[in-house]
């Protein structure tokens, strides 16, 4: 009778220890792919946590302030010059999701009136016009000092696209959809009056609406016309380029870069900063972590915490595994002398005590796969609730969501168990050694 009979027959003549083995392969296998399983979740809802809150990072003006020849207190502020080939020298850098540089300027229209500020006048009745690629992430709206009402924000494709005041729309009979002509302006002070610098109009751009804004903040400080929020309008970066109010690649106000991920927002402003394309004597760099350093630290205590409780559970399960099957092995001393004093090699012996483990733990770990599904299910559900949910709703870098957070990968699922299954092969071996040493007469004379 060959080794792998005499195994298939053992495990059918010893139900219970069969049934033993199984069910604390299948228990270890289970415990280990949802362990590992936990750890997983932790690490994607650790990152899509960080990927929620998201950062940011300006680059600005240097000011200085210092006293004029009068004694008074003046803040001197350097332009902001940055060329679209810095950007994209940026964007190179670690995973930045978006730009959004701002261009400032003026603009008047026939087709507008604006509300009246601090001397108002026909001449000074203009508008502040504030130029991005994204409206959303202008600082106000991200804020919530205003907010959209109706219509869409602007986008980097939009072009000729503009955002105006609730307040504004009213005075003008405007709605989402309507066009209005646009021509550049300029604010000044001429004898105590505002008046614009640029009296004769050149410029002129077709714009459409595509959104109202309402302000959910009350300013009653006295500010002319064109200062007003009410007068703000927000455009497509192309409008002030039309205008010859700013040169295309060009921006002279802030530029605002997105980060995905906060924990790699101080690496990438150490890069950026090293960069020589970006006159650092005249701009500096101001971060905004969007309050992820206030979780940063709990965050990383729970990753560890995690990491320390699945190798517990790993060493304990592993542990136990190896101790009951070298139990059972050496249990077996009585049937190995009796089977090599019958002349059955040591080689055959040892092959049939490991096709017998490994049969029972190939089993176990494919019936253990379909558990280890509905246990991971449950703890998903009973350890983070709707959380995964809530975030992938917030994510600024998608909005499709992961699946389960749970779930592990094929690649990872196989490498669990094929580590379990190196273990038994292993504690199986090494077991049947301590037996395979002694010769027939030696084992039967220590069973006696």
């Amino acid at each position: 009778m060959n080794f792998s009979k005499r195994a298939f027959l053992y495990i059918l003549r010893k139900k219970w220890i069969t049934l033993g083995l199984f069910l604390l392969n299948f228990t270890v296998a289970v415990f280990l792919v949802s362990s590992f399983g936990v750890l997983n979740a932790s690490k994607m809802l650790s990152k899509d946590i960080r990927t929620s809150l998201g950062a940011a990072f300006y680059i600005r003006a240097k000011t200085e302030i210092s006293l004029n020849g009068s004694g008074e207190t003046e803040v001197i502020k350097s332009g902001v010059n940055i060329a679209q080939s810095s950007i994209d020298e940026i964007m190179k850098i670690g995973e930045i999701a978006c730009y959004n540089p701002v261009n400032y300027g003026f603009a008047k229209s026939d087709g507008i009136r604006f509300i009246p500020g601090e001397g108002h006048s026909p001449e000074s009745d203009m508008g502040a016009v504030t130029a991005l690629r994204f409206s959303a992430l202008a600082p106000d709206f991200a804020d919530k000092t205003i907010e959209l009402t109706s219509g869409d924000h602007i986008t980097g494709s939009d072009r000729g696209k503009i955002l105006v005041s609730e307040q504004l729309a009213s005075l003008n009979h405007l709605s989402v959809g309507d066009f209005v002509t646009l021509t550049h302006a300029k604010l000044g002070e001429t004898d105590g009056e505002y008046v614009d610098e640029i009296p004769v109009k050149t410029a002129f751009v077709k714009v459409k609406v595509a959104g109202i804004y309402r302000l959910n903040a009350e300013d009653t400080a006295p500010k002319p016309t064109a200062g007003l929020a009410e007068n703000v309008i927000y455009a497509s970066i192309d409008v002030l380029n039309e205008l010859k109010e700013s040169e295309a690649g060009i921006y002279t106000g802030e530029v605002g870069f997105f980060i995905a991920d906060p924990s790699e927002l101080d690496e990438i402003i150490r890069q950026v900063e090293s960069l020589k394309s970006i006159d650092w004597l005249a701009h500096f760099i101001r971060a905004n972590d969007f309050q992820y350093s206030q979780i940063a630290d709990d965050m990383i205590a729970l990753g560890g915490l995690t990491k320390t409780l699945l190798v517990c559970v790993s060493a304990v399960g592993a542990a136990a595994l190896v101790l009951i099957l070298t139990l059972c092995v050496r249990g077996r001393m009585h049937e190995a002398g009796i089977l090599l004093a019958a002349g059955i090699s040591k080689r055959e012996i040892l092959a049939q005590f490991l096709l017998e483990a490994l049969f029972l733990t190939v089993l176990a770990l494919i019936f253990s796969h379909v558990v280890s599904l509905g246990v991971s299910g449950l703890l998903e559900r009973g350890l983070f609730g709707e959380t995964p949910e809530l975030l992938s709703a917030k994510a600024l870098n998608s909005g499709t969501d992961r699946g389960g957070y749970m779930k592990l990968g094929g690649e990872k699922i196989l490498l669990i168990y094929l580590c379990q299954t190196v273990a038994v092969a292993a504690s199986t071996i090494l077991s049947s050694v301590a037996i395979m040493r002694l010769k027939p007469k030696e084992i039967l004379s220590e069973m006696s």
